[in-house]
């Protein structure tokens, strides 16, 4: 008998006889993952479902919100998981006030946060008006001096 037929005959031998043991020695490993994940994963899987839940009931339509990319809105519809944005400013008659109001949609994990709405923004002290209006003019006297001085070397 040679060396690799003896070796092939042992190996037969001990895996007739370890058919069940493998068995018995893998169980208590499967034993093992199936308590951790019914002790560790599931409750962590219940808790972040249930904060999703609490977190998107909080927002309702006439919010202000702020998205994960910055966009700052009021919440027009929610329908299930989409939420429709007016984004832009409008006057207290409703008329215009700055830059054309948009409507885009967005799903609720895009929405980082619920934000306080701001008041209608103070106006500006006069005495600050005034010296931007002395900045501009200064500004504008120095570029038509310097255009004048260059069409008189011509």
């Amino acid at each position: 008998m040679t060396p690799t037929t003896a070796t092939v005959h042992v190996l037969l031998a001990a895996s007739k006889s370890s058919s069940s043991s493998g068995l018995l020695t893998l169980l208590p490993l499967l034993l093992i993952g199936v308590a951790g994940y019914f002790f560790f994963i599931r409750p962590q899987q219940r808790k972040a479902q249930a904060a999703r839940q609490a977190q998107g009931s909080e927002i309702e339509v006439g919010d202000e919100v702020q998205t994960v990319g910055g966009v700052i809105g009021t919440v027009l519809e929610i329908h299930g998981d989409r939420y429709t944005l007016l984004t832009g400013a409008l006057g207290e008659d409703g008329n215009l006030d700055g830059p054309q109001p948009t409507r885009i949609v967005f799903v609720r994990q895009a929405i980082a946060r619920k934000i306080d709405r701001l008041d209608a923004p103070a106006a500006a002290p006069e005495d600050a008006t005034d010296d931007i209006h002395d900045i501009q003019h200064h500004d504008d006297d120095q570029t038509s001096g310097e255009a004048g001085g260059e069409a008189d070397t011509a």
